[in-house]
Parts: structure tokens; sequence; C-alpha cells
């Protein structure tokens, strides 16, 4: 929402009676222009026939100053859920009526109107009010509008319009009231709007105003940047500066000082930086000062104490560091002061109690330490005490057991301990506490007195005592945290008297007992969270009545006995945690009606028998689906997990699961390959994995079932189905060879190898013995006939 506001005053219980200066027949002819009277009464009385036009609903008469001749002079048709749109011949003034002077008011606003505002209405030059607001009309505003020189109150605000400003409202002559709010007008906003010089409000809120150039004031432009002479021309005037929800940029001039009659400024939700310029605090008669939603640096300067008339100061939600002046103390008439979302720190001044006007302090979310100022207590007409986030310690001063009109009290995350002051029993009328994340202990008894709560939190500190039955005494009451504590005893009955109670956090106490039967009465509860405590008996059956439930914690207890079907029919149950009890009975097939279920948690119990059926289909799960579903160890019927959103690859941990007779993971977003565990599942008689994104050959295991049940996998390939694996893929497979198989192959090749060596081998020496015998025939030979020679050698 952008927003852009100068001089915003409240134009409060201002009816006036619209001037109209045309004949009875224009008068006829503009109400035929209303194309719907859903009053059937609003318009019933305009007529020809009716020639004592006096009468009409809306309008009355004058004389005219020329000739003394009677003219419609007032119409008044506001907030008559008039449907249509306006007529263009409104303000024409037909020749043979020039006698007429003057058109002076008009109120048209808080009807369904559509259309654009007819350009003619710049012919009734003596036009003092236009009022239009709270309609549907369309299309730009008529340049021609600027030349109503008489104009004094244009309220065009909550409509459709849409373009630029035209810069003709610059010769306006005498606006005092210039109201555009709530439209859809974008662009420059004129430079001719400074020479308005009699405007006291000009609201161009909840608008589409941007881009660079603001405003030109004077031959200076200004390119996202606060005039430095805004208020040259209405020093002694403007009162009230609103350039709230804008893109403005840049300090904050010094020279917003001249601006003495200023008893309004809002730059709030802007980019403005710097820090705050000490001529801000020469505005004396300031009354409101908003400053939030910025980027300034810097802090508080001990002139704040001149805007002793300042009755709202928010600086929440920017860079302001330091600590908070004593002189705040000056500020009799403060009665909001949000500082929330800064970097102050130091100790809030003891001045802050001199603040006597103060209703509304919220220091959330800054760095401030020490205590908690004992002259809180002095501001008896606080009702809002917000110090969360920050870093107070040590005990909760009694004092603001003196502020009576307290409503919301949040000191949570901060470093307080000690008990609740007793003094506290006298703030009766809180409605929201929240003291959670500190140190605190003993008894809260004292901040039961209530029975206005809407919302109680002291979660995680060091409370010991007994649950105070007194909370019961808020019907109202529709959060209640008092997790992670030391709360004792049994859960007060008296708590079922909070017949608006959505949320009930008692986890991580030392509670004991039964839940209580009165509890039941909790139909608007989306939240139980009882967890880690010492409670027993069974799980009341009245749990599946309370038809809102979305989260059951009943973790770590001493729950037995089996569990109530009622739970099953909760079909908006997120979380059922009911781990850590002593729990038995069997699972019953309508575990799987809890078609909303995220968190299942059954664990560490006693549960027996076999778990049939697993149907969570067509629903909105997401994510992969988890390993654990292979400890379902006696799921037998059906798993059935298709029509959800579920990624990822089928867990191989399923083919655990040795007696599941039916397996439906079809339609939905599965990845992977088909585990070869799915196909020695023999249990299984029905398989459906059709319409994923599975991927890869399948295994030899699942050839033997239907094509269906693959179908919809464009990237499967192998028996059953038509499309073979390519080449390309067996290679790919082949490459993936197990170790075993390259062993066995390579001792196969190797063993090969060995055979034909020896073959060759053989063949050799066959070769080689060969030639050695024929060589011995002829060695021999010539032996024998030697040998005599030897002999006698």
């Amino acid at each position: 929402m952008v927003k852009l506001s100068i001089l915003m005053f409240v134009f409060l219980g201002y009816r006036v009676q619209v001037v109209f200066f045309f004949d009875i027949g224009s008068t006829v002819r503009s109400e035929e222009s209303f194309s719907e009277d859903p009053l059937e009464q609003v318009l019933s009385d305009w007529s020809e026939r009716k020639p004592n036009f006096f009468s009409w609903r809306g309008k009355s008469c004058g004389v005219d100053s020329v000739d003394n001749a009677l003219q419609v002079v007032s119409l008044n048709l506001s907030g008559s859920s008039l449907t249509g749109s306006i007529s263009p011949s409104l303000g024409r003034i037909p020749p043979e009526l020039g006698r007429l002077s003057q058109l002076q008011n008009l109120v048209l606003q808080q009807n369904q109107l559509v259309g654009p505002i007819p350009s003619e209405l710049g012919n009734c030059s003596n036009l003092i009010v236009f009022t239009a607001a709270v309609n549907n009309l369309t299309g730009a505003i008529p340049e021609e509008m600027g030349s109503l020189q008489n104009l004094q109150i244009l309220n065009l605000a909550n409509n459709s319009l849409t373009g630029v400003l035209p810069i003709q409202l610059g010769e306006l002559s005498h606006p005092v009231y210039l109201n555009l709010m709530g439209n859809g007008l974008e662009g420059l906003i004129p430079k001719s709007l400074v020479n308005l010089g009699n405007l006291e409000n000009l609201d161009l809120s909840v608008n589409k105003f941007s881009g660079g150039r603001i405003w030109e004031f004077s031959k200076v432009s200004l390119y996202g940047k606060i005039p430095e002479n805004i208020c040259s021309n209405t020093s002694s005037t403007l009162e009230h500066l609103i350039l709230s929800g804008n893109l403005l940029e840049g300090d904050i001039p010094m020279q917003i000082g001249e601006c003495l009659s200023l008893k309004q400024l809002d730059l709030a939700d802007n980019q403005l930086n710097g820090s705050l310029p000490t001529q801000l605090f020469e505005l004396l008669n300031l009354t409101d000062l908003y400053l939030n939603n910025n980027t300034l640096i810097g802090t508080i300067p001990a002139l704040i104490g001149n805007l002793n008339s300042v009755e709202t100061l928010t600086l929440y939600h920017n860079n302001l560091h330091g600590e908070i002046p004593k002189e705040i103390g000056l500020l009799g008439k403060l009665q909001i002061f949000y500082l929330y979302e800064n970097q102050f720190s130091g100790e809030i001044p003891l001045e802050i109690g001199n603040c006597s006007s103060l209703q509304m302090l919220d220091f959330f979310g800054n760095q401030f330490t020490g205590r908690i100022p004992v002259t809180i207590g002095r501001l008896k007409n606080l009702k809002l005490l917000h110090l969360r986030q920050n870093d107070f310690s040590r005990e909760i001063p009694s004092t603001p057991g003196n502020c009576k009109e307290l409503t919301i009290l949040d000191l949570a995350d901060n470093h307080f301990s000690g008990n609740i002051p007793d003094e506290f029993r006298s703030v009766v009328n809180l409605t929201r506490v929240n003291l959670s994340n500190n140190r605190l202990n003993g008894s809260i008894d004292p901040l039961c007195v209530s029975n206005s709560y809407l919302s109680f939190d002291l979660t995680n500190n060091l409370f010991g005592e007994k649950i105070s039955p007194q909370l019961g005494s808020s019907p109202s009451l529709e959060r209640l945290r008092l997790g992670r504590n030391h709360f004792i005893g049994e859960i007060p009955p008296t708590l079922g008297d909070i017949t608006e109670l959505s949320l009930l956090d008692l986890s991580s106490n030392s509670l004991t007992g039964i839940i209580p039967p009165e509890l039941s009465s909790y139909k608007k509860l989306t939240h139980i969270d009882l967890d880690n405590n010492p409670l027993d008996g069974s799980v009341p059956p009245w749990v599946g009545s309370l038809p809102n439930l979305g989260e059951i914690k009943l973790s770590s207890n001493k729950f037995s006995g089996p569990l109530p079907r009622t739970i099953f029919n909760l079909s908006s149950l997120l979380v059922l945690s009911l781990d850590n009890n002593s729990l038995n009975g069997t699972l019953p097939p309508e575990i799987g009606d809890l078609s909303s279920l995220n968190v299942l948690n059954l664990e560490r119990n006693q549960f027996y028998g076999q778990l049939e059926t697993f149907r969570l289909s067509q629903n909105r799960f997401d994510g992969e689906i988890p390993a654990d579903l292979g400890q379902l160890h006696d799921l037998q019927s059906v798993l059935d997990l298709s029509n959800n959103n579920l990624t990822g690859g089928i867990p191989p941990s399923i083919g655990i699961l040795s007696k599941l007779e039916g397996l439906d993971l079809s339609h939905n977003e599965l990845v992977g390959k088909i585990p070869s565990q799915i196909g020695g599942m023999s249990s299984l008689g029905r398989l459906d994995l059709s319409y994923n994104n599975l991927q890869g050959e399948l295994d030899e295991q699942l050839s033997h079932w239907p094509a269906d049940v693959f179908a919809g996998n464009f990237k499967l390939c192998g028996r059953p189905l038509v499309t073979q694996c390519n080449t390309k893929d067996t290679k790919h497979v082949r490459s993936r060879l197990s170790t075993s198989s390259v062993v066995a192959i390579t001792a196969t090749l190797t063993l090969a190898g060995v055979v034909v060596l020896l073959l060759a081998g053989l063949i050799l020496v066959s070769r080689r013995k060969h030639q050695y015998l024929r060589r011995a025939d002829v060695d021999g030979n010539n032996a024998c006939s030697s040998s005599s020679s030897v002999q006698r050698r």
C-alpha cells in the first residue's frame, strides 16, 4: 500500500446539501442515468409529473440573483445505494437557462456509481463542494476540474480512479480540503500543488505514486527526497503533513522545523535514513510523530523533552541506538510510545514514570538491560507493556501491580527470575500474558485473577506448584501454554470451562492423574500437547469427538489400554504421537482413514496382532517414502500410497514385508530403478507401480507381472514391457558387471590361455623331437663307421 498525504485533518460531521442549477428535464435525465434504485424510493418522486420539485427527495431550491427565478439548488444523494454512471449531462447548463448563475454543492458519496467523472462538471464554475467518495468510479480525474475556481472541498476518496493527477488542480484558488486517497492514481505529484496556499487537508494516501522526483518546489527538482522548502508557502497553516507509505529516501530535511504549526507529522513506511534532525524538536505544537519503518540511525536526543504536547511517538523498526534520555519524562501528554525493533540499550530511565498519560509502551526487540523501573507503577493508564526480547534481568518489580488498566503484559525472552509479585492480583483486566523463556518460579496464582484472558503463555520457566484452577474462569481463553515447567498435581477439571480453547500445551511437566473428562467440552481445540508427563489411565474416547483436532501429542506418559477407535474419525489430524507409553491391543484397519496424517509415532508401546491394511491413497503426501515402513513386519493385506505426491526412490526395505499381499505406489513422482527386493516378494498378489518416473531395466523377477503394472514409466525397459533395452543400455549394464563375474571371466580366459600355451608347447616339443630323431639317425650312421677309430683311441 502506497501512501502520500499532506495536511491531514479529521473532517467530521460535514453534511451539505448539493446545489444544482439545471432544469427539471435535466434533473429527470440525471435520475435516468442511475441504472438502479435499490431502495425503490430514493428517486421515486423525480418526475415531470410532479412539477413541485421542491419536494423531490434530496433537493432544495434557491433564487437566482439576476431575475429572482426559482431554481434547483440542492441535491444530496449520499448513502442512497445508487448504481450506474454519473450522467455526462450534469453540469451542462442549457443555453436557454444561461441565467442560472452557479452550481454550488454536489454530494454523491457512499453509493455504487460506476464509470468516469464527466469532464462537463468543469462547466460548473461556481461549484464549492463536490464529493463522490466511496463509489466505484473509474478513469482519470478530468483536467477540467482545475477550472472550478470556487471549489473548496473535493472528495473522491475510495474509488477506482486511475491515471495521473492533472496539473490543473494546482490552479484552484480556494481549495481547503482535497481527498483522493484509496484510488489507483500513479505517476508524479505535480509541482503545482505547492501553490495551494489555503489548503488545510490534502490526502493522497493509498495510491500508487512512485518514481524519482516526488515534488518540485520553486526551482528545486527533488528526486526521492522530501523537499527542503516543503513548508515555505504554508508555514503558518500547515498542521498535518503525511507522506507515509512511499519510496521517499534520504535525510529528513532540517527545514522541517519551519513548519511551526505542524500537529501531525507522518513519514512512516519509507526509506528515510540519516539521524533525527534537531530542528524536528522545535515543533512545539506537534501531537503525533510517526517515523516508523524506515532506516533511521543515531540516537534520541535530549531535545525530545521539548515536544511536551506530543501524544503519539512511533520510532519502531529503524536502526536507532543508544539510551533513552531522561528528558522523556517531560512528555506528560505522551500516550503511545513505540520503540520496538531497534538497537536501544541501557536501562529504561526512572523518569518514564512521569509520562502520566502513557497507555501503550512497546520496547520489543531491543537490547535494554537491568530491571524494569519501579516507576512504571505510576502509569495508572497503562494498557500495554511489551518488553519482549531484551536483556532484562532480576525480579519483576511489584509496582506494575498498580497499573490496574493493564490488558497486555509481555515480558517473554528475557532473564527475569524470582516469583510473580502478589500485587499482580490487582490487575484484573489482563487479556494477554506472555512470560515465556525466563527463569521465573513459584506460584502463578497472582496472574490468574482476570476472567478475560485470550492468551496465557508461561512456557519454559521454573514454575513448580499446581496449575491454578482459576484459569478456568476465562471462558474466552484461546491459547494456554504452560509447557516446559515443573507443574505438579492433576490437571484442574475447571479448565474444561474454557469453551473457546484452541491450543492446550501442558507438556514437559510433572502432572499426574488422568486426562479429566471435563476437557471434552473443547469443541474448538486444534492442538493438545501433554507430552512428557507421568499422566496415566487410558486415552479417553471423547478425544475423537473433537472435530478440529490437528495435533495429538501424548508421548512419554503412562497411558495404557487400547487405542480408542474414535481417534480414527479425525479427518483433519496431522500429528498423532503416542510413543513411549503402555498402550496395547491391535491397530484397527481404520488407521488408514487418517487421510491428512503427516506424523504417526506409536513406537515403544505394547501393540500386537497383525496390521493388515495401511491405506493412505488419494491425499497430498509429499517427500520420500520412509524406509521405516519396512519395520511393519506384520503388515499383511495392503500397503496403498497411491495418488499422492511422493518423490525419491522406492525404499528396498519394503521388500522385507514378507506377508504383504498388495502394494500400490501408482500415480506418484517416484524415480530411480525398481529395487530387486520388490521382485522377490513372493507373497504379493497385486502390484501397481504405474505412472511414476521410474527408469532402468526391469529385474528378471518382475517379468511375470502384466505390463500394466509399469505403465506410464517411460524410461523403464525389459520384459514384460514392449520397450526393450537398447544396445547402449546393454553395454551400460555390462559395464556394471559384478566383481565376481569379472573374476570368473578372467579366470576362464586365463585357463584358456594356459591350455593354448600348453598345446603350443607340446606341438613345439613334438616337432623338435622329430627333428632330433632324424638328426640322431644320421649321427648314428656316422658313429658306426668310425667306431673302430674310437676304439683305437
